[in-house]
Parts: C-alpha cells; sequence; structure tokens
C-alpha cells in the first residue's frame, strides 16, 4: 500500500470515529436532558438495601447517608440518577411525589 493509499484509509478512519463519536454525544445529551428534573427524586427500596455504601460512594451532591439503609437527603438529590444505576441489588428508583413514597416505605421523610 503506498503513502496516498495509507493516508486515504486513515482519513476514512476518522471520519468513520468522528460519526459515532457524534452519535455518541447525541446520546450522552440525551440521557443528560432525561436527569436531574427537579420533580425526579431518588427512593430507597429498605427491602432491597443491604447499606453497602456504594451509591453514597458515589453521589456527587452528597445526599445519601448509610444507616440501616441508605437513607437520601430530598434538599440536596438532584434526581440525576447516579445512585440508581450504581446500587447493584436494585434498592434505589428515580420518582415524582419523593416524601410520600419515602414515608410510606421509611416512615420518615
Amino acid at each position: 500500500m503506498n503513502r496516498t493509499n495509507k493516508l486515504y484509509d486513515l482519513k476514512e478512519k476518522a471520519r468513520e470515529i468522528e460519526i459515532r463519536l457524534t452519535r455518541l454525544r447525541g446520546q450522552i445529551e440525551e440521557i443528560q436532558n432525561h436527569r436531574g428534573s427537579a420533580d425526579l427524586k431518588a427512593v430507597v427500596d429498605p427491602g432491597r438495601c443491604v447499606a453497602c455504601g456504594i451509591c453514597s460512594d458515589h453521589c456527587p451532591e452528597g445526599a445519601i447517608v448509610i444507616e440501616e439503609i441508605a437513607y437520601i437527603d430530598p434538599a440536596r438529590c438532584r434526581g440525576c440518577g447516579i445512585c440508581v444505576d450504581i446500587c447493584r441489588r436494585g434498592a434505589i428508583s428515580l420518582g415524582r411525589g419523593w416524601a410520600k413514597e419515602q414515608e410510606k416505605k421509611t416512615g420518615t421523610i
């Protein structure tokens, strides 16, 4: 393969990578636009939570305190969903009407 062909191949690969990168940026933007909603808050299912602390370690807002189970401070939670994704037991979900749901599940607000 001569120099011209190598250059053409590299440029073609770069175009393919740029197309993939553009698609990935679009997916990232779509996910970010659906998260962080003020009306969505994380809710812990006490029947599934084992207080491992992984959610607390990854919460960018420091909104999660570990006691017997994870407790989420609604004033600090921005609804980003990182804790939902990181919880290996599926004990955290995002929902509306946070205070009523949390009170029903844990007896506290």
